[in-house]
């Protein structure tokens, strides 16, 4: 377990070369790689080696390195691609905030209020552009995964306005609009999100069914909507910010509205596995954490709402749907 730490920093690595990419077209020697990657074929060789040991490439007897369906994602192009996932976590600064680990556990600080300052984690990347453009790339990959099977698992049907809050550049948001052609939708994040937001539902045809609006969720969210969605968005903060965010949702409310959060849950079998190291992740950089179901009940009765079903889904990060209702 310990010497795994090299296989997401090999991931990193190919990520950022565009190995993938460059093996769309068929098998590659690490000659050949190397050439068009700008690096040494023998310590590429080596690279690539450990990552058929991990089942992302093949290697045949002539030298030539494939992707497998493992390593498919890794492809820049692809409807289901990680790449911004592996670069974003491996690399120098992601290997140095996880250092702090132990420091994080002594003064209950994140490793980004210790290396930065007393900033969060997410002011940090609005102050970097080149940051905030792998942190976007990274979360829109990371989506992929986590919403795998989640609209096939929640019946939409009675939703004729859907308000994404926080939904970034509108992964989500686009893949239930494009199951419910009758429904409308609104996408709220931070201004810095707004533009990448707008161009994605361009892109999926959408523009004309989804309003972006910017805004910051603490202060307010636009109203009237039959579902809010919150993904991967309460998980980010502690117990007290996420019953703030929450309670302005719940202002905005109609009496028939639904809150849908959609999060990893800490289940009692510790299965997934993702969930609990998700968890740590939030340790280290937010200052939130992942919760069981009695702490969601907990956080929802405290924002005015009652926990009323969990929504199981078959997304390999263990991905959960909450449903609550505004009492």
């Amino acid at each position: 377990m310990i010497a795994t730490r090299h296989i997401p920093q090999a991931l990193h690595a190919v990520a950022v070369l565009g190995i993938a990419d460059a093996l769309t077209d068929g098998p590659k020697n690490s000659e050949q790689l190397a050439q068009q990657s700008g690096t040494r074929a023998s310590s590429l060789y080596r690279v690539l080696r450990a990552l058929v040991g991990a089942g992302v490439f093949a290697e045949d007897k002539a030298g030539r390195f494939r992707l497998t369906a493992l390593g498919q994602p890794l492809r820049s192009e692809v409807v289901d691609s990680v790449r911004g996932a592996a670069i974003m976590f491996g690399g120098e600064r992601t290997a140095r905030l996880d250092s702090l680990l132990v420091e994080c556990l002594r003064t209950g600080k994140t490793a980004v209020q210790l290396a930065f300052g007393d900033q969060g984690y997410f002011e940090q990347y609005q102050k970097d552009p080149a940051q905030a453009a792998i942190f976007n790339a990274s979360m829109t990959a990371l989506s992929n995964a986590h919403f795998s099977g989640v609209v096939e698992a929640y019946n939409f049907t009675s939703v004729r306005k859907l308000v994404d809050v926080g939904g970034g550049h509108g992964r989500l948001i686009s893949m239930i609009l494009k199951a419910y052609p009758k429904m409308r939708g609104v996408l709220y994040d931070l201004p810095h999100a707004s533009e990448g937001g707008r161009k994605a539902l361009g892109e999926a045809g959408l523009t004309d069914r989804c309003d972006v609006i910017s805004g910051d969720f603490f202060q307010s969210i636009p109203d009237a909507g039959d579902a809010y969605v919150l993904s991967r968005v309460i998980h980010d903060w502690d117990d007290g910010e996420a019953v703030a965010i929450l309670r302005v949702v719940r202002k905005a409310m109609q009496p028939h509205s639904r809150l849908l959060l959609f999060e990893t849950l800490i289940r009692a079998d510790n299965r997934p596995a993702y969930p609990l190291l998700s968890d740590l992740n939030m340790l280290v950089l937010t200052g939130g954490q992942e919760r069981s179901e009695a702490e969601y009940r907990r956080l929802y009765k405290a924002a005015g709402f009652k926990l009323s079903r969990i929504v199981d889904t078959p997304s390999p990060t263990g991905m959960t749907i909450i449903e609550g209702k505004p009492v």
